[in-house]
């Protein structure tokens, strides 16, 4: 089913305070704390820290396959375990990996980045095609890997999708048109705010980890056969 926004995320959506945005985001490394979840804590300090950092460093940039592996442990962290898509990421060679990412990096770089949308308004399908082709790989976890590289593209989370997309079905949920909305929807909001849209994101996250349950115990996993997303 689709995820569902909360009050507090509700709220913050309808917000064009940027005081009020900023607050949000300034709470995101206790809310994330809050959580009680190590692992999650590392995958994410090593996301918006040294990842960005490594992957421009590198001619042409690019993720290397251990990169990619971690960067699905942390979307996946941050959301649903789904085993199958870790394991399909490990699948992955030094190869493979580093020509997708290298070449959808290229292509947004290259792109109009959406500033000829009312020209195209899929612009964002193109660049994001190389990743998609990965097994495993579906446009969240793509979305993530360009959240790594630039600030121009939020993480396709669930829970940026409840408030920005409410009305989409389960079908439409992770599909690149869907995407494609979000990552309009979610750029018009950081302009009005005064924010990138990967902090909107960030934001709009924190809030949602007000309700969210504290980690208390391993979760036991089932390998269950999802789409990739």
């Amino acid at each position: 089913m689709p995820p569902a926004a909360t009050a507090d995320t509700t709220r913050l959506w309808k917000s064009d305070d940027p005081a009020e945005w900023r607050k949000a985001l300034d709470a995101y490394p206790d809310r994330l704390a809050a959580l009680n979840d190590p692992k999650l804590q590392e995958l994410d300090a090593w996301f918006w820290g040294s990842l960005g950092d490594a992957i421009r460093a590198r001619d042409p940039n690019r993720l290397t396959a251990p990169e990619l592996v971690r960067v699905v442990e942390w979307k996946l962290a941050r959301g649903k375990f789904r085993p199958n898509l870790v394991k399909f990421a490990r699948a992955h060679t030094e190869a493979t990996a580093g020509k997708a990412t290298s070449e959808a990096l290229k292509r947004f770089g290259s792109s109009s980045n959406g500033d000829d949308r009312n020209e195209n308004k899929n612009w964002l399908a193109p660049c994001l095609e190389p990743l998609c082709a990965l097994k495993g790989i579906g446009p969240a976890t793509a979305s993530a890997v360009l959240a790594a590289a630039t600030p121009l593209i939020p993480m396709m989370s669930d829970e940026l999708i409840a408030v920005a997309l409410p009305n989409a079905t389960s079908s439409q949920m992770y599909s690149m048109q869907r995407l494609q909305a979000l990552v309009d929807k979610t750029r018009l909001k950081a302009n009005n705010v005064g924010m990138t849209p990967r902090e909107v994101e960030r934001a709009i996250f924190a809030e949602a980890a007000r309700t969210k349950k504290p980690k208390t115990a391993a979760a036991k996993t089932t390998g269950v056969k999802r789409k990739a997303s």
